[in-house]
């Protein structure tokens, strides 16, 4: 007979493993941030105000960004729009839960009745723990990817609707503008939020893309800002130069697409390969072995 004890613990390790994965899902967009981007305030919150109206982990976390020898992917972080506080918290939620779970296996173990060293959950808990504080940054890290590759597919078609404009006679400053109110994707939004910080801060508009690049870390956000600042200073003719610098940004992103799908494929050479054998081996084993076993 199964024992009540353990039942209940398999129905609280359930709980924590679906409240892991509500964790991780990518939370809805924030209300009240965006209505402030589009509503500016004279006099910013204070810090304690701001701190209150976050939530008891982004606090926990925000508080842990400041230990010594903690490293900030803030790049990262922009691209996916994601805070360091919410980015503390998942690595000690994960920390923990590595710290946790020998602990957990060797109370389990003990009610069923085949009990565990206690050296192994304190020797394996802080492991655990110091493997699982990497897993955050490496989820970071492939969603940061994936959302370079977004936005440089944004910035390309925002070179060409630059050009456009430029060739339909729009001032530099006009042209970005009226660009980035054609797109309605994350990469456009952050475009007008960026010229918009560059209005409110009395500077031009391509001083508010070069903070956007240096920001995320896109080097083609940059060039847009370098072209456009040349085509507003000295009154340069630069469509020929936007829709070249869109061109090589579009070969760029083929060329990176072309080696993925030829990793993809090279990948798929092994389990082909293992099948391949398993089958062969499945088919001949027969006569192998009545073979072997004939006198």
């Amino acid at each position: 007979m199964i024992s009540p004890w353990a039942i209940l613990a398999g129905g609280a390790a359930a709980g924590g493993v679906a409240l892991l994965f509500a964790e991780l899902r990518p939370a809805p967009p924030d209300l009240g941030q965006a209505l402030d981007r589009l509503h500016r305030v004279p006099e910013p919150r204070r810090a304690e105000d701001a701190e209150a109206v976050l939530p008891w982990y982004d606090r926990v976390g925000d508080r842990s960004t400041r230990l010594p020898g903690v490293r900030i992917p803030q790049q990262e972080l922009a691209l996916i729009g994601r805070s360091p506080a919410r980015f503390m918290a998942h690595k000690l939620l994960f920390s923990f839960l590595g710290f946790a779970l020998p602990g957990y296996l060797t109370v389990l173990a003990e009610l069923i009745g085949d009990g565990l060293p206690l050296a192994v959950p304190l020797l394996v808990g802080p492991l655990l723990a110091g493997l699982f504080w990497f897993i955050p940054d490496g989820i970071v890290a492939g969603e940061a990817k994936e959302a370079r590759t977004e936005y440089l597919h944004g910035i390309a078609a925002y070179l060409e609707l630059v050009a456009l404009e430029r060739a339909a006679d729009c001032g530099p400053a006009e042209a970005l503008r009226r660009a980035a109110s054609v797109g309605r994707g994350t990469v456009f939004r952050k475009i007008r939020d960026a010229l918009e910080r560059a209005a409110t801060d009395r500077l031009p508009p391509w001083d508010g893309l070069d903070a956007l690049a240096q920001e995320l870390g896109l080097t083609p956000l940059q060039d847009v800002a370098d072209i456009m600042r040349i085509s507003g200073v000295d009154g340069a003719a630069v469509y020929d130069t936007l829709r070249a610098r869109a061109k090589s940004l579009r070969g760029e992103l083929l060329s990176e697409e072309l080696a993925k799908a030829n990793t993809d494929s090279e990948r798929m050479v092994a389990p082909g390969s293992a099948l391949t054998l398993l089958m062969t081996v499945l088919i001949a084993f027969p006569a192998i072995y009545q073979m072997l076993s004939t006198d």
